[in-house]
C-alpha cells in the first residue's frame, strides 16, 4: 500500500470517527449506543494498524 493511499484512509476513518462521535446519545436505543461504540472501536483499530504500516 502507498503511503499517500495509507494517509488518505486514516484521513477517512478518522472523519467517520468523528461523525459517529457528534451523534445525540440521548436519542439512540441502547442497542444503537452499542453499535456506534463498537464501529467506533473497530475504525481506531484500522487507523492503528494504518498508522504502525506507515512506521515501518
Amino acid at each position: 500500500m502507498k503511503e499517500k493511499e495509507t494517509k488518505q484512509y486514516i484521513d477517512q476513518y478518522s472523519k467517520e470517527i468523528e461523525k459517529y462521535q457528534s451523534l445525540s446519545r440521548s436519542l439512540m436505543s441502547r442497542d444503537e449506543m452499542i453499535m456506534v461504540d463498537n464501529k467506533i472501536i473497530q475504525l481506531k483499530g484500522r487507523i492503528k494498524n494504518l498508522r504502525s504500516i506507515l512506521s515501518s
